[in-house]
């Protein structure tokens, strides 16, 4: 086992960070029982068969106690079998090799010593059943148990012939190039020990498959050194490591860099990257390499090579030009640029670049490239309202450093012209969309735009800051008493010089709000008509009142009478039928069409007016024995609904006494006073409504 010091010496912090990287990687040991899980891949001769465990534990017993393997012949060319034959392939249990078998290994392949270690290492003796001498000890010995197991799959993911020698591969030779099989992998640990699930994988000869060439693979070349990178996650289920080549003689010949190949060692970490990264230190500058990688699969197959990714190293360009003095001249129209660099950096730049942009930050643009690299001014003819100037040093590895920048505005007093066109829409919700001509100017900047409620009163902005297009969008609230809303826009330069105002635009909001009720006042019925008046509704957009009626008591819809035109208060229906009871109500209805609510109804009967004939005949009888005045009346009349009869003493005026229904001719009255003078008045009432005149009768009692 001194190999395995040694290693870990030669490796120091740089293979204990990574190991123990690895095992903090790995996946939380919760309660889901242990099982063994297997992968194959196949030759063209063989078929290779790789598996582990998912528990510390059930590794442990594992080792102990070995795995046997099991082969069911599931297919035949295309033909599956109805009876599969199963076979067992391992005479004994896989056991990982004693330890002296490892000692020649473990000089050869550093994974070896790793996975000896793990595997034989000195106090590795935990025993759950036995207990400890405290709790302490018990946990120590699981957390080194965990990390035992972690370094042995890790060192058997990085060497096939470790993952044999560890009792965790096999291979298997006799196999037919027309059969597929179902391979089933047991841990032959006893079940009163460890319940352990079994683990499977299905194929065939015929299932070869060519290794992928590694993709996404890319290189940044800096100063004395590449930085090499590349997407595992495409490949991850076929590569676990990768070697990475160079060449120094235009790809003639490529010379692998490292002994160890490169593993992954940040799959199962949060927030772990997809790619994978290594740093090569270059012999020299400016002398061309070219890299390429190929990828290791977990049987210890060697995949093709990558595309080349080439390039040079070249020393960094270290410092920044810096802007000294930057002024307008006289003429308004150009700029003087002044700049200094440090003499120490001249030899890295190649030459420098005036840029410039309408904004401090972002936007940039070269305007003047390929500057002598002992310049040190320049002038820039070419100026827009705002000008923000940098300096880029460019150097000869085409690396750049950039100064600060530096304003430059030209005097400007003229604004820009006035907006034109204005046009909007508004829908029933309120919004508004604004739309004018877009100005040209070169130094346009944006628009404001106002607002009010009333032509008279102060506009307010409605924007908070300049808009660059010309059209804005806008929100009311159309549920007030204010019908319209006017609008205006002012233009602004990028020195903020004001254009004068746009034309006011008026706008007419959508009406959504109904008009306020009429109010009936009177009515009359009398001689044919019914006469309604009312006052009219006091909304400032009420177009008309609206008269609907329907017979009272039958289920018809409503008719519509009569539309009368505001300022009109009345109307008088010459169409009711007389005797019939009608119900009236009016509704108001505006410009925009809406109706405000129905006023609640009145019932009007029309009465029927009609002449109609006298009572042929009405008479009193004194009857003394019976202390009454015996009434009779006869009346041929047709239609007759009942009679009413009115009475009166002397000296007063006579009232209803009774209501007789139509077919009875007589009345005896007892409700009388001695020595008494009575009038009495008879009407019959038709079904019409109407009335005969009164037949009046005297009697002295």
């Amino acid at each position: 086992m001194n190999n395995y010091h040694n290693y870990i010496q030669r490796l120091c912090i740089c293979v204990l960070v990574l190991l123990s990287y690895t095992v903090q990687a790995q996946p939380p040991i919760g309660d889901t029982p242990p099982e063994v899980k297997v992968i194959a891949t196949a030759t063209e001769d063989a078929i290779l068969l790789r598996w582990a465990v998912t528990k510390p534990l059930a590794w442990k017993y594992a080792n102990q106690y070995g795995y046997t393997i099991e082969r069911t012949t599931i297919a035949i060319g295309d033909q599956i079998l109805k009876d599969p034959v199963a076979q067992k392939i391992t005479a004994m249990p896989i056991l990982p090799k004693p330890m002296l078998e490892w000692e020649t290994f473990s000089d050869t392949d550093t994974n070896a010593a790793i996975a000896a270690q793990a595997i034989y290492g000195s106090d590795f003796d935990v025993n759950m059943e036995q207990g400890g001498d405290d709790i302490m000890s018990i946990i120590n010995q699981a957390q080194g148990l965990e990390q035992r197991f972690s370094f042995a799959l890790f060192a058997a993911d990085q060497s096939f012939e470790v993952a044999q020698f560890s009792g965790l591969a096999f291979v298997d030779t006799q196999v037919q190039p027309n059969e597929r099989y179902l391979y089933r992998v047991y841990a032959a640990v006893p079940t009163e020990k460890l319940n352990i699930a079994y683990g499977g994988v299905y194929l065939g000869l015929a299932d070869r498959k060519e290794l992928p060439q590694p993709q996404d693979f890319v290189g940044i070349f800096n100063d004395k050194n590449a930085l090499l990178s590349w997407n595992y996650t495409l490949l991850k289920k076929q590569y676990n490591n990768y070697i990475v080549e160079r060449s120094a003689d235009q790809g003639n010949s490529f010379t692998r860099l490292s002994e160890l190949p490169i593993a992954n060692l940040s799959e199962g970490a949060k927030d772990a990257s997809d790619r994978m990264f290594y740093i090569d230190s270059l012999p020299q500058n400016n002398q061309e390499y070219q890299y390429r990688i190929r990828g290791i699969s977990p049987f210890g197959m060697i995949g093709p090579p990558s595309d080349i990714v080439k390039g040079k190293g070249q020393k960094a360009l270290l410092y920044n030009p810096a802007i000294t003095h930057a002024s307008l001249l006289p003429d308004n129209t150009n700029a003087s640029i002044t700049w200094e660099f440090p003499e120490e950096g001249i030899a890295t730049v190649d030459h420098f670049e005036l840029n410039r942009s309408n904004q401090v930050k972002g936007g940039y643009q070269v305007v003047i490239s390929s500057i002598d690299k002992n310049q040190r001014s320049i002038q820039y003819d070419k100026l827009q309202a705002i000008n923000y100037f940098t300096i880029t040093a460019v150097g000869i590895n085409g690396q750049k450093r950039v100064s600060f920048p530096k304003m430059i505005q030209p005097t400007d007093a003229t604004p820009p012209s006035d907006p034109v066109n204005l046009t909007a829409t508004i829908d029933s919700l309120g919004i508004v969309q604004l739309q004018w001509q877009q100005n040209t100017e070169a130094d346009f900047l944006g628009y404001r735009v106002f607002r009010a409620n009333l032509e008279t009163e102060e506009f307010t902005q409605r924007t908070f800051r300049t808009i660059p297009k010309a059209s804005y969008t806008d929100t009311v609230n159309i549920k007030t008493l204010n019908s319209k809303v006017y609008y205006k826009v002012q233009a602004f330069d990028t020195r903020y010089n004001p254009s004068g105002f746009s034309e006011v635009l008026m706008l007419q909001k959508p009406d959504i709000i109904p008009p306020t009720q009429p109010v009936f006042t009177s009515f009359k019925a009398d001689k044919g008509v019914i006469a309604l008046e009312w006052v009219t509704s006091s909304s400032e957009d009420a177009l008309k009142t609206v008269v609907y009626r329907k017979e009272k008591g039958k289920d018809t819809p409503w008719a519509l009478v009569a539309e009368v035109a505001l300022p009109a208060a009345s109307y008088q229906d010459q169409t009711a039928t007389p005797g019939i009871p009608y119900l009236y109500t009016l509704l108001t209805m505006d410009a925009s069409g809406l109706e405000s609510p129905p006023v609640s109804p009145l019932t009007i009967t029309l009465p029927d007016n009609a002449i109609k004939p006298a009572i042929d005949r009405f008479t009193a009888t004194v009857q003394i024995e019976q202390k009454a005045i015996q009434l009779k009346w006869n009346y041929k009349a047709a239609d007759v609904v009942s009679y009413t009869l009115y009475k009166a003493s002397e000296e007063e005026q006579p009232t209803s006494y009774k209501i007789f229904e139509q077919g009875i001719g007589e009345f005896l009255d007892k409700n009388l006073t001695i020595n008494t003078k009575y009038t009495y008045l008879l009407q019959a009432v038709f079904s019409s409504g109407a009335k005969s005149p009164f037949k009046k009768i005297e009697v002295e009692y």
